[in-house]
């Protein structure tokens, strides 16, 4: 009987509530938004403050809320030498190369450190039922998984990316305490690589097979047009980019004409006859003069001379090597002057087809189909790995006697995220505090202590206060210091 009720006891079950209201939140937001606008930043820090304390209160434990101690002159602190810093680099980065440069080395040596203070500043202001968190990792340990991992993910062609953020919030959650107690989560590399290769591995595939198709079609195209024969020039074609004066010395295509000069009972026989094509602009002495029996001209800009019959082989020599010399005497400004005409013809028909697109109702309804499916995309797959990360983390994760179960899904992170971002375009960014208050309280209700949650058996000691420094340039960089 004891072995029953302790089995009853180890797999009881305490809910994570998350209590906050969008509409208290979003009273905390406004002012702290209105508040940090008229103080130019400087009321940030105690926005910080407030608006961690809402979140930490709101989420209880057996009935028993968070709380958030932070100093908020210790944040401002932090914050203004962080600002500092990235105000050098973006300088840097605008105006100075060398200089951007230097701070990102400065600041990827500086990794293990901020990470380090970050997170005991974070979990040594943290409490529940008066019971600090802390926060033991070392630099050593930190600049192994912040620095050297990532050395090693770049030369290995990112093989080793999952087995770098396995080590990342291992090292994250295993030194973190509640009092004296420490959490504890098992080695799960192998489930981490099987996500990591959904995630990365599938959008990959689909991006290599989008630049792949479209490569391979051209090439087929290209090889099409290189085995076809090359047909002979066409006039019209010519004669449309052409200048005037080229055009006055350019030869139409033979028109046939019956020939009467045929024996008695036979059928006429057709000869070619040719014709010139000429401008008005074409010198007096080039252009014929106009004949009576001539046909008028199809056009205000040309004159076709009458049909004549081709008297011998040798003149029809001749205007072959007219024809194909014709094109050659352009001097260097007609080919500058025709290329530039060229490009305005293409830029405006650009334009025309860019004009003509957007004033059509379908054209909307495209671009708002494609903006649909790129949120489809993004947000199925953020919503597959935060749900199956998280999982892994928390369903192996124990503190002292305590376990913990998650029960996030992937379709209710898509649906957030997707509704959320529609809710805070719609409202210009009001609804920003809804949709913070949802992801919190999904994400707290979706989580459990799995055990006999007898909170007098923790135990702890007083801490020293931490600087914020490191905690806020690690922000204002952002880097997560996240656990869990």
């Amino acid at each position: 009987m004891d072995n029953i009720n302790q089995n009853t006891a180890s797999q009881k079950t305490t809910p994570i509530i998350f209590e906050g209201k969008a509409g208290e939140y979003f009273g905390i937001w406004i002012v702290n938004l209105l508040l940090s606008l008229i103080t130019f930043g400087i009321y940030s820090a105690w926005a910080k403050v407030r608006r961690k304390k809402y979140f930490y209160n709101s989420t209880l434990i057996d009935n028993v809320g968070f709380d958030y101690h932070a100093n908020p002159k210790a944040i401002l602190k932090g914050r203004i030498i962080a600002l500092i810093l990235f105000a050098l680099y973006a300088y840097g980065k605008s105006s100075s190369p060398i200089l951007a440069g230097i701070v990102l080395l400065l600041f990827f040596l500086a990794l293990p450190w901020l990470v380090v203070r970050g997170s005991i500043f974070n979990s040594r202001n943290t409490s529940h039922r008066g019971l600090r968190f802390d926060f033991v990792g070392t630099v050593r340990q930190a600049a192994r998984v912040y620095m050297k991992l990532p050395i090693l993910t770049g030369l290995t062609l990112g093989l080793m990316a999952p087995y770098a953020a396995h080590e990342r919030k291992q090292f994250l959650m295993n030194n973190h305490r509640f009092g004296l107690s420490q959490f504890n989560m098992s080695r799960v590399v192998k489930q981490f690589y099987k996500v990591y290769l959904i995630v990365f591995i599938v959008p990959f595939i689909g991006i290599l097979a989008a630049v792949a198709i479209p490569a391979y079609q051209n090439y087929v195209n290209k090889a099409k047009a290189a085995a076809a024969p090359h047909a002979a020039l066409s006039i019209p074609n010519v004669q449309a980019f052409a200048p005037i004066n080229v055009q006055a010395k350019l030869v139409l295509a033979a028109n046939i004409e019956p020939v009467n000069d045929a024996p008695m009972g036979d059928a006429p026989v057709s000869a070619p006859t040719v014709e010139r094509v000429y401008s008005d602009s074409a010198p007096a002495e080039v252009a014929p003069a106009p004949n009576a029996d001539s046909a008028p001209a199809s056009t205000a800009e040309t004159t076709v001379a009458p049909s004549a019959k081709v008297p011998d082989a040798a003149t029809a020599e001749q205007i072959d090597e007219e024809t194909a010399a014709a094109p050659q005497e352009m001097t260097a400004e007609e080919k500058k002057a025709l290329e530039e005409a060229m490009q305005q013809q293409q830029k405006q028909a650009t334009e025309d087809k860019m004009k003509q697109w957007l004033t059509s109702p379908l054209a909307w309804l495209a671009v708002l189909g494609g903006m649909l499916l790129y949120g489809f995309v993004i947000f199925g797959f953020l919503g597959y790995f935060q749900a199956r990360i998280g999982n892994l983390i928390w369903n192996n994760t124990t503190l002292d006697k305590l376990s913990f179960k998650s029960s996030l899904r992937a379709r209710d992170f898509f649906w957030l995220y997707l509704s959320n971002m529609v809710a805070i375009v719609c409202t210009f960014g009001l609804a920003t505090p809804w949709a913070q208050i949802r992801m919190a309280r999904y994400r707290a209700n979706k989580l459990q202590v799995v055990g006999d949650v007898d909170f007098d058996q923790f135990v702890g000691d007083k801490k020293d206060e931490v600087k914020a420094t490191g905690e806020e340039i690690a922000d204002m960089f952002d880097v997560d210091l996240s656990f869990g």
